[in-house]
């Protein structure tokens, strides 16, 4: 449950600095930035936890779905930053669409990787999404 809590407050102030971002720079900017910063973070996590082990752990198998993982990524970042740099976007909005992508990663992890435990997993999901119906409500 802490880590709830850190998380939505982390989140809050992640989205409201990314909108005070957006009032001084280029979307395309800190979009640029961010990929900049978004390699240096995973490189290092590579080099440290992951090439030491990768033959015990999980070897690497080369998939073009990596390619299209990392476009896409790319792509759903710029729409957000590009809706946060309107004067009159909100960020409650904003960032409840953005959260309600669990959505679609408990539909592809139930289909096609077989999640475990998937009645849990629907319990919190429906939280979420009630979390959102009343964020939504709350902004009309």
């Amino acid at each position: 449950m802490l880590f709830i809590v850190l998380a939505a407050i982390t989140g809050a102030i992640s989205g409201l600095y990314d909108k005070y971002l957006m009032g001084k720079f280029n979307p395309m900017l800190i979009q640029s930035w961010y990929n900049i910063y978004q390699m240096f973070i995973m490189g290092g996590v590579l080099a440290l936890l992951w090439l030491p082990k990768r033959k015990e752990t999980t070897p690497f198998h080369w998939d073009w779905s990596i390619i299209f993982i990392s476009v896409f990524l790319s792509a759903a970042d710029f729409v957000y930053f590009y809706a946060l740099s309107f004067d009159d976007s909100m960020i409650s909005i904003v960032s409840m669409i953005r959260r309600g992508s669990v959505v679609v990663s408990f539909i592809f992890g139930a289909m096609f990787f077989r999640e475990k435990n998937l009645k849990s997993k629907a319990v919190d999901l429906i939280l979420v999404l009630i979390g959102m119906i009343f964020l939504y409500l709350g902004s009309k």
